[in-house]
């Protein structure tokens, strides 16, 4: 499958199926062809049905779907730049103690480290509070000091 199918079958039929799902889990190719999409072109709706299908299927007993896939999806859905989106990541980061331990925290302020603060702070949810702590403690611990690694055009995270 083409990232070009994949999108148009979405477009069509509002749906991620079987197939297309597999073709991200075991072709590099295809991912990287998605982040290249991705920054050049706004398509939100696909990255939060992308995060949302790879969530959920992680959620199943037999959590089909690896924590790489999760990043790759959290990537996705951060080079459309809504400050919001980080709860979304932050849901795929909270799914299991392994998501949890595995997926990289640098994921989540993709729209800056001070501005995910700041957002969090303003939303009041038990787990915007939560983020809020646990990227505060990121932040004092250094875990952000090389953050353009996930989001420059230059760089090619070791997930994809």
């Amino acid at each position: 499958m083409t990232l070009k199918e994949i999108l148009d079958h979405y477009k069509m039929e509002n749906d991620l199926n079987a197939e297309t799902i597999t073709a991200f889990q075991n072709d590099n190719v295809l991912r990287k062809a998605l982040i290249a999409y991705s920054r050049e072109n706004s398509n939100r709706e696909f990255a939060l049905a992308l995060l949302d299908k790879f969530i959920a299927l992680r959620e199943q007993p037999n959590g089909e779907i690896s924590i790489e896939d999760l990043m790759l999806a959290c990537l996705n859905l951060g080079l459309q730049n809504q400050v919001n989106d980080c709860l979304k990541v932050w849901e795929a980061k909270t799914v299991d103690f392994d998501t949890f331990c595995g997926l990289d925290i640098q994921l989540l302020p993709f729209a800056g480290v001070s501005e995910t603060i700041e957002f969090l702070k303003q939303h009041h949810s038990d787990e915007a509070k939560k983020a809020l702590e646990y990227v505060i403690g990121c932040l004092e611990g250094g875990d952000f000091d090389d953050q353009s690694y996930y989001f420059s055009p230059n760089s090619s995270p070791w997930f994809l």
